[in-house]
């Protein structure tokens, strides 16, 4: 497997906090580990650096669903590649859906081998710029249904992660399910070893165990009527024009 050097987590307006803050975070603690900033025990791989940045469409401060306004480190520009993007949902997902440039942009990254990951509704973005195929993915209860709809393969019961190592596609559900799903990110491509300690940093490896290692996450529970009435209201928000009615 190629080194992971660089890593961009996309910002956009009215992306989640939760959904964009939390890899962002998990990202720069696994950068202090592999650079032995943190290091509980002496550590069997010598030190490298991670570059991590929090990237954007546009100029200027992203400005997120509840208003947080977080500078990015960088505006994201046409042809340019990172080893790991990573694109969060949020309200204003559905509206990056119908935007070229970031479709654009996870297309060039995807056939160029590097690795997309996503979560929530941000799933929906990934799913409209047509690099997910037949590859099982989870996401939020809300865009379930209509990704289903469009041909996204969905299966149900939702994981909290799905990875797909081959097309290095990995996915994540809504924001309770971003800690353990970038932790176990982190376990498959930098080792059990960075991924330890980074599960005990950010207190993932009390809450899901060994799970952190495996390609899929723990299964979540079912409630259709509240699924239902919830992805009446937000469906059309989240996937306009296809899967939602808007």
């Amino acid at each position: 497997m190629a080194e992971i050097k660089t890593v961009a987590v996309l910002g956009y307006e009215s992306c989640s906090e939760q959904d964009t803050i939390t890899p962002l975070e998990i990202f720069k603690g696994t950068a202090m580990v592999l650079a032995h900033q943190i290091a509980p025990w002496p550590l069997e791989a010598e030190p490298r650096d991670l570059d991590v940045k929090f990237v954007s469409l546009d100029p200027g401060n992203v400005v997120m669903q509840m208003g947080t306004q977080v500078v990015p480190d960088a505006v994201l520009e046409d042809g340019q590649l990172f080893d790991i993007l990573y694109v969060p949902g949020g309200v204003g997902s559905g509206k990056m859906t119908q935007d070229g440039r970031i479709l654009d942009a996870i297309r060039h990254h995807h056939v160029n081998g590097k690795v997309i990951a996503g979560n929530c509704s941000g799933i929906g973005i990934l799913s409209r710029s047509g690099i997910l195929g037949d590859t099982p993915v989870t996401c939020v209860a809300a865009v379930a249904r209509g990704l289903r709809a469009e041909g996204t393969n969905v299966p149900s019961p939702r994981r909290m992660w799905l990875h797909d190592a081959a097309k290095k596609i990995w996915t994540t559900t809504g924001s309770y399910g971003v800690n353990g799903s970038t932790v176990a990110l982190v376990a498959e491509y930098f080792g059990k070893e960075v991924g330890t300690i980074v599960s005990m940093m950010f207190d993932t490896y009390g809450g899901i165990g060994e799970q952190i290692f495996d390609q899929a996450g723990p299964e979540f529970y079912l409630h259709p009527e509240l699924e239902e009435k919830f992805t009446d209201f937000f469906e059309p928000m989240l996937l306009p024009g296809r899967g939602g009615q808007a």
